[in-house]
């Protein structure tokens, strides 16, 4: 069988993609190396059952007895260092936005002029002129509830559309911390809260309920009032498009003449062991594989005529330039009851070091004010212990444990990485996976730009806490060497004007291959500080407009 386009991954890029091209008629294969997943219910029963609580304890490998693997495992790929990657990500239908937090924020206009204005990292070929009217496209398709007013003109970052729903609730905490922080400064610039867009539903909307408030969004929202990539993928099959799960793309075949694909070469898998290889060809090609996977597959595609040290890696930049947002926390116990736990993870944050002339020195940051207690430093089980084990029962347990979890809060901190061209996926010595595809080996340096950003950032979360009342004895600080991943792979296939520093247009089409696109987070030149989500989004229905003019028109 041949198609228009053949996409490879089904999380948020490629689903968008499928649905866009599928509606306008054209014959869309959407090839995904997971599964396409078991019902919701089941899902939130299996993290309810987990031994261990991560984010990816709702997403099992296969099921039992079947002791074959599937393609996702906690064993993501090898590492060199010398700094730790902390990120992973899910492979099934819908992606790693199953697991996301589900905040929205666009990227200001300074992240993609960062080399411009502050003389570190590049410039994107794209401005936020460019990007604006597809922010808007993606807010609506994706569901975004917002304050409109609040974030027209952050940081330069103008508004056309609003949000398709009004601004999910602030929790009782917020509203707390908003009255404490009433004229801070920290480094000179005035701490204010603001509300954070996020894909969660404030109202009924696009035939999913509104936000119950069970604060479970990551590992999985129980009612599906987040958005997560499935959602497209269903309308996409709905307009015609073909869903292959379960199907490992493992090497993409070129026409040694003209240079352009011809072909994916897969592998179908079930939990039962039987594999089936083949081939599918079409006339546009597009990868959304993710950050990591998506250079691992271009660069086991060399052909030692046609693409000797990868596809689409003429610039010697596949697999450059890896990013993440490097995050920590602070959390302690406050004076006055917060009350946490109650509605989203998060409501609100603190925007205001986004931007600024510090980013010649070191990173922007943003931080999140949380409402689920603790977080990590601090579970409501580990609060129980603590009061077990300093001697207190029945009546005098109860009340300590109420008061103590009443008062719990958190901060947390997400800062830029720059792009590093040692920072970088490749692919690792040994045995391959399953598939035989070779594994992924990553490679990341933690530099001063952003150790001084991890600095700045705890400043104005002991600053806060000051004005909580927070004692001295109850603060406990992430220390740098202990520093979180965000989740947010980015920058191993950059866009770029320059196809020798590049491996994308300012449209998503690789300099090396007039019929292949690649989409998604790697093709980011710069991470700002905004959870990529959005911008992905925005990316995608921009590329698959191009796309489906390519399908109508001809290269």
């Amino acid at each position: 069988m041949h198609f228009s386009v053949a996409i490879v991954g089904a999380g948020v890029a490629g689903a968008l993609l499928a649905h866009e091209l599928a509606r306008a008629g054209h014959r869309v294969l959407l090839v995904e190396a997971g599964p396409a997943g078991r019902a919701r219910v089941d899902l939130v029963g299996d993290y309810a059952l987990a031994a261990v609580k991560t984010p990816r304890s709702s997403y099992r490998d296969n099921q039992p007895p079947s002791p074959v693997k599937s393609p996702d495992s906690e064993d993501d790929y090898a590492q060199t260092g010398p700094s730790k990657f902390k990120s992973t990500y899910l492979r099934r239908v819908g992606g790693s936005t199953w697991h996301m937090l589900g905040n929205m924020p666009r990227l200001v206009p300074a992240d993609l002029r960062l080399h411009s204005r502050y003389g570190v990292g590049v410039d994107w070929p794209l401005g936020y002129d460019d990007l604006e009217p597809w922010y808007g496209e993606a807010e609506h398709a994706l569901g975004v509830a917002g304050d409109h007013r609040a974030l027209d003109g952050l940081h330069g970052a103008r508004r056309s559309r609003p949000f398709p729903m009004t601004r999910i609730w602030p929790s009782y905490g917020d509203l707390v911390v908003e009255r404490a922080v009433v004229g801070l400064q920290v480094h000179g610039i005035p701490v204010e809260l603001i509300s954070t867009p996020q894909a969660r539903n404030s109202r009924p909307y696009d035939g999913r309920p509104a936000c119950a408030g069970n604060s479970s969004c990551v590992p999985i929202c129980p009612i599906g009032a987040k958005y997560d990539g499935s959602v497209h993928v269903r309308k996409a099959v709905a307009a015609g498009a073909v869903l292959w799960d379960r199907a490992v793309v493992t090497r993409i075949d070129l026409d040694r003449t003209t240079g352009r694909v011809r072909a994916l070469r897969y592998t179908r898998w079930d939990e039962a062991g039987a594999r089936r290889k083949g081939s599918v060809a079409a006339d546009l090609y597009v990868v959304a594989a993710h950050a990591v996977e998506t250079p691992r597959l271009l660069l086991a595609s060399r052909d030692p005529d046609a693409a000797p040290a990868g596809v689409a890696n003429g610039s010697d930049q596949v697999g450059r330039n890896l990013m993440d947002h490097l995050q920590g926390q602070g959390a302690t116990i406050v004076a006055e009851p917060l009350h946490p736990f109650r509605g989203p993870p998060t409501t609100v944050g603190i925007d205001c070091f986004r931007d600024g002339a510090f980013r010649a020195r070191h990173a922007a940051f943003r931080l999140s004010i949380g409402n689920d207690g603790m977080g990590r430093s601090e579970t409501p089980y580990a609060a129980l212990g603590r009061l077990v084990d300093a001697g207190l029962i029945g009546t005098d347990l109860r009340t300590a444990l109420r008061d103590r979890l009443s008062r719990q809060f958190r901060i947390s901190y997400s800062t830029e990485m720059l792009p590093r061209p040692g920072n970088r996926v490749t692919l690792a010595d040994g045995p391959a996976d399953e598939f035989d595809v070779p594994r992924a080996e990553l490679a990341m340096t933690l530099d001063d730009y952003n150790r001084q950003a991890f600095a700045k950032a705890l400043a104005v979360v002991s600053a806060v806490f000051d004005r909580l009342g927070a004692p001295d004895g109850e603060r406990k600080m992430q220390k740098e060497e202990t520093y979180s991943g965000a989740g947010h792979i980015m920058g191993t296939t950059r866009m770029g004007q320059d196809p020798s520093n590049s491996v994308i247009d300012r449209d998503c089409r690789a300099h090396d291959h007039d019929n292949l696109f690649i989409v998604g987070a790697g093709a980011f030149p710069t991470g700002g500080t905004a959870n990529p989500t959005l911008t992905v989004a925005a990316l995608a229905l921009r590329a698959a407009r191009t796309v489906s003019t390519l399908l109508r028109t001809g290269p």
